[in-house]
């Protein structure tokens, strides 16, 4: 481009080479490669939008707490995107991710009990399809695995619970046979009622081999009484252990019932899932409905009119960077500017001194001829007369005579 292109256009069209009729070319070419796009988008086929909420409070523990009842959902959201789920749905419905049909899972903001599904697909009934059974595969594999959950909290509790029960058995072995808990019972009354025995003893007759008998202690029966504490202290710590146990047992056998009673509602759900293809009590469909074309239009326009235009812009700059420029449009840096206008002296030719002669403007009527000396240069013709005095401390004695007034032309019409 030459200085006066760069000048009269913009930077950003002189940046782009585009000047003089490139700008129509890069239309025309944009303009031809957007209506191709235009047209690619107008021919594709119609696409269905179905849309369907997956309700799962309808499955879940009727114990939850929505802090649950959140996580449960948001689990049966994001099953509905692992492989196996869509390896599953494509192997019941024969339509391949990405070739058929788009889908999109996530948790609804409305609320936190509901999945939204979004099916994008060429067929309405296939959208339909692949929504439903994305959500039932999902609600099953998330089931399934609450059920494992539960199963194996069940069989630990049970091991638990054998333990504590082989536990009890060695105790009950410790307390000869009995409950700890009665056999120490058992052994305390035995002290209490011998240490109030001893402290009064019951009196008994004794013959005395006179033929009279006396009243007598009777002697403390077997076992002793130390032997009775001995009983007690030995079956303390037994009893301690045992209560502790049989608590143990307790709140392990109330968690058991609660994880049967887990059990039995998630085997009830699968069992409700299985039957939602034809119930349809769980799934629901919001709307099947055509997508807008305005997206594929846009998309359409822009893929094919951008890429064009810029291959257009990038061809000429290639070109005006190979051709070779002419001399006369190479830019030239000008002369520098001084805007105060410095002017610099210079050597102009001498006039002929004969030629330089002052002028003294004088009244015609003040004119006397007696003053004219030798020294002095007139000049007269039919318009003026001109008198010059070489004594400049003299006043002026010369007069301007003219026919065109009393001061006649300027005398600077005659100069030069």
């Amino acid at each position: 481009m030459t200085e006066g292109d760069t000048e009269s256009s913009g930077e950003l069209s002189s940046f782009l080479h585009l000047t003089g009729w490139r700008p129509l070319v890069l239309a025309l070419i944009a303009g031809l490669a957007g209506a191709v796009g235009l047209f690619l988008a107008l021919s594709a086929p119609a696409e269905f939008q179905a849309r369907y909420t997956l309700n799962a409070q309808r499955i879940a523990d009727d114990d939850f707490t929505p802090a649950q009842l959140d996580i449960f959902v948001e689990e049966i959201a994001q099953t509905a995107q692992f492989p196996q789920v869509i390896r599953a749905v494509e192997i019941r419905t024969g339509l391949v991710e990405e070739d058929d049909y788009m889908i999109t899972v996530g948790q609804s903001g409305s609320t936190l009990a509901n999945v939204d599904i979004n099916v994008v697909s060429e067929v309405a009934e296939e959208a339909q399809l692949v929504a439903v059974e994305t959500g039932i595969e999902a609600m099953t594999v998330t089931l399934n695995k609450v059920l494992g959950g539960h199963v194996a909290s069940a069989d630990q509790i049970e091991d638990s619970i054998a333990e504590i029960e082989a536990d009890v058995a060695e105790l009950t072995r410790l307390a000869g046979g009995l409950n700890p808990q009665i056999a120490y019972d058992t052994a305390v009354q035995r002290v209490i009622a011998r240490e109030e025995r001893n402290s009064n003893p019951p009196q008994i007759p004794r013959d005395n081999g006179d033929g009279t008998t006396s009243l007598v202690e009777e002697p403390e029966p077997d076992p002793p009484l130390q032997e009775l504490r001995d009983r007690v202290t030995e079956l303390a710590p037994i009893q301690r252990q045992f209560q502790n146990e049989s608590a143990a047992l307790d709140a392990l056998n109330q968690r058991l019932g609660d994880r049967n009673n887990d059990i039995r509602d998630a085997r009830a759900a699968l069992a409700l899932v299985e039957t939602e293809r034809d119930d349809a009590l769980i799934i629901s469909e919001v709307v099947t409905e055509e997508t807008s074309r305005i997206a594929g239009l846009l998309t359409g326009l822009l893929l094919f009119a951008v890429p064009a235009a810029l291959a257009v812009i990038l061809l000429f700059v290639i070109w005006d960077a190979l051709r070779k420029k002419p001399e006369a449009d190479q830019m030239r840096r000008a002369d520098d500017f001084e805007p105060a206008g410095v002017l610099e002296a210079s050597a102009q030719p001498a006039l002929p001194e004969g030629k330089v002669t002052p002028l003294v403007v004088v009244d015609e009527e003040e004119l006397d001829p007696a003053d004219i000396g030798d020294d002095i240069l007139a000049e007269v013709d039919d318009e003026e007369v001109i008198v010059e005095d070489d004594d400049p401390d003299d006043e002026p004695k010369s007069k301007k005579r003219s026919k065109d007034g009393r001061w006649g032309r300027d005398a600077s019409s005659k100069a030069g």
